[in-house]
């Protein structure tokens, strides 16, 4: 339901923004954009497993000035600085926002642009090198809980950036953004968690940028939610550059959790590497569909990408769709799915060595997440990712 008090909520959050990714009339342009554009369309290859009107599209619109609101928290940023998206930065900005009118999942991101608020814009100096640096988002209130986070990294420099998003709301609306740009021999450490209740509904939508000889290490956890899209998209721009791909789906009770990522290759010999996992219990569902995409012109390319599902419970669905779309014949390209419950040879060992099936399913659990969260560089987060694994598997009945 359109709500016509919006304008002036666009109003109030541009006077109190200092530094704004889109000024008043972009944000009432957007607004009529978002609510004109079609509701993706279930006949699209990617909305054909999850339904796009499960999104509560009626409350996103149910803003509030005064009860509305993002915080940022920033820990260990010593050396980093911000982009002015209305100063130096603006046509860097716009170009790394900027919305395709054929996009078919427009309306989410026009909704974004629209009603978003004090976004993380980051830029990582060249030749940087310091400790992990941490970045804490949080929403509450009304309407759209929005997420943005823009990260510059700059030529040779090494950096590591723990970001997660959260909102303590019973049922949160979420529609958020990420976009990444890796400038030349640059490495970057990208860890993105997200901390939402199980009766949230969240559209996430990444694209990272990789220069010449650049390194991306992604690392990502999804925890159960209502309703939960998240399309991450890795554009190894030119020769050299590489992504590492990790992503960690705990889902329990009625959670869903559809993940779609590209990896696309555009020059020669560059590499990239995904391993996405989900473990799911009660009558939780997983959706991965993952694309590696190689031109003609992108020979020598070395691309893999793996899915692996762990069903704690009868009630657990998953489907795995990899895709290969290759026409380059200099390639080193392949993919692999697996689903199933837990082994029964594993739980028969760890039995006879005198563990209860509980403490065995436990262990064997345990360890299948493991291989995701042993690629964290920081202690706490590994700890926290922990946790959230064995509440997923206390959940499970076994």
């Amino acid at each position: 339901m359109m709500n016509a008090l919006v304008p002036n909520y666009i109003e109030a959050i541009s006077r109190q923004e200092k530094e704004p990714c889109a000024t008043l009339e972009e944000r009432i342009h957007a607004l009529e954009l978002a609510r004109k554009a079609s509701v993706p369309s279930v006949l699209e290859e990617d909305w054909r497993k999850t339904d796009p009107n499960g999104f509560p599209w009626d409350q996103i619109e149910s803003v509030d000035s005064d009860q509305t609101s993002r915080q940022i928290q920033l820990k260990s940023f010593e050396g980093i600085q911000t982009l002015e998206p209305q100063g130096k930065d603006a046509g860097l900005v716009h170009d790394m926002l900027m919305i395709s009118g054929d996009d078919y999942d427009a309306k989410f991101l026009y909704y974004h642009k629209a009603l978003s608020r004090d976004a993380a814009c980051l830029r990582v100096p060249k030749n940087f090198s310091g400790s992990p640096a941490e970045l804490i988002q949080n929403a509450s209130g009304p309407g759209l809980a929005s997420f943005t986070t823009i990260i510059v990294v700059e030529s040779g420099s090494e950096a590591t950036l723990y970001d997660r998003w959260e909102s303590f709301d019973v049922s949160p609306v979420v529609v958020g953004r990420t976009v990444i740009r890796v400038a030349d021999g640059a490495k970057l450490t990208y860890i993105q968690e997200d901390s939402f209740s199980k009766t949230a509904s969240i559209y996430r939508r990444a694209r990272i940028q990789l220069a010449r000889d650049s390194t991306l290490n992604w690392i990502s956890m999804t925890s159960g939610a209502a309703w939960h899209v998240a399309r991450l998209e890795v554009d190894m721009q030119e020769s050299g550059s590489e992504a590492h791909l990790y992503g960690l789906y705990a889902g329990a009770g009625d959670s869903l959790a559809d993940h779609r990522t590209l990896q696309y290759h555009a020059a020669p010999r560059t590499v990239s590497n995904l391993l996405f996992k989900a473990l799911l219990a009660g009558r939780a569902r997983s959706v991965y569909q993952g694309l590696i995409e190689v031109p003609k012109e992108a020979q020598k390319t070395d691309a893999y990408q793996k899915c692996r599902n762990l069903l704690l419970d009868h009630g657990t669905h998953a489907d795995a769709i990899p895709k290969l779309e290759i026409i380059a014949d200099d390639v080193r390209c392949s993919h692999g799915a697996s689903m199933g419950t837990v082994n029964a040879d594993q739980l028969f060992y760890l039995q006879s060595r005198g563990l209860t099936k509980r403490q065995a399913i436990s262990a064997i659990a345990t360890g299948f997440a493991e291989e995701v969260i042993r690629q964290l560089p920081i202690e706490s987060v590994q700890e926290r990712w922990r946790d959230v694994v064995r509440n997923t598997i206390l959940s499970s009945v076994g």
